[in-house]
């Protein structure tokens, strides 16, 4: 959904759109890393969920790269 989001934003010339479904995607995956562990599942369960991290990380990251901010290299 995020390359919607962009060009929504671009089309309707509303960045505040970005923001905000980052703001969503950082909510959702909050809520996920919260009920479902990641490094202590099972191995295909473990890999499966590695996989929504990377993606949300690399969204999230960027979503920041859009707005002009610099990610931090840790959290």
């Amino acid at each position: 959904q995020f390359p919607a989001v962009v060009q929504n934003a671009a089309r309707d010339l509303r960045p505040l759109h970005i923001p905000n479904a980052a703001y969503e995607l950082a909510s959702a995956f909050n809520s996920f890393y919260r009920h479902c562990p990641v490094l202590t599942a099972e191995e295909e369960v473990r890999d499966f969920r590695l996989q929504i991290v990377s993606a949300s990380r690399q969204v999230l990251g960027l979503t920041l790269g859009l707005l002009g901010i610099e990610a931090p290299a840790v959290m």
